[in-house]
């Protein structure tokens, strides 16, 4: 039988000269990298000329501005999305998203965090925005909620 590897007990980094030089060495081109691929062009067939029917879901763009609440308390909450309403209105925004979480850690309660704004939205979002909704699942679905601002 073979030997079995030990694995280190404690791993330990220590910072150098040296290896700043070779880490900036190694990210110089990092601007060069581009964010995606090109998109590949497809001429058209024309088994591809048929119409193709979309559903609401898939004409919808992202958000022009988004408010990621997740670990925040309940005050904490509260006062991001009244600052962000305000915000977007104030900036003429067209839509925003909220992400509340689905309230996975809330125990038998549930999504606090997404009663509590859509509350505050039904009370005090009336002269910013037109309407909301449960986010489309590409934008977190349950756990969010998309705004149309006025």
């Amino acid at each position: 039988m073979g030997k079995k590897s030990s694995l280190p007990s404690r791993i330990t980094f220590e910072e150098s000269e040296q290896n700043d030089a070779l880490m900036e060495k190694i990210f110089a081109g990092v601007d060069d990298v581009p964010d995606k691929e090109p998109a590949l062009e497809i001429p058209p067939s024309e088994s591809s000329l048929k119409k193709t029917r979309t559903s609401p879901a898939d004409s919808v763009s992202s958000p022009d501005a988004e408010l990621d609440l997740h670990g925040k308390t309940r005050e904490e909450a509260i006062m991001m999305v009244q600052n962000f309403v305000m915000t977007c209105h104030a900036n003429q925004l067209r839509t925003a998203l909220i992400i509340t979480g689905k309230g996975h850690h809330s125990g038998n309660q549930g999504p606090v965090l997404k009663r509590e704004v859509q509350l505050w939205l039904e009370r005090n979002g009336k002269q910013y925005i037109s309407d909301f909704h449960t986010a489309p699942a590409r934008f977190g679905g349950s756990g969010a909620i998309w705004l149309n601002i006025k």
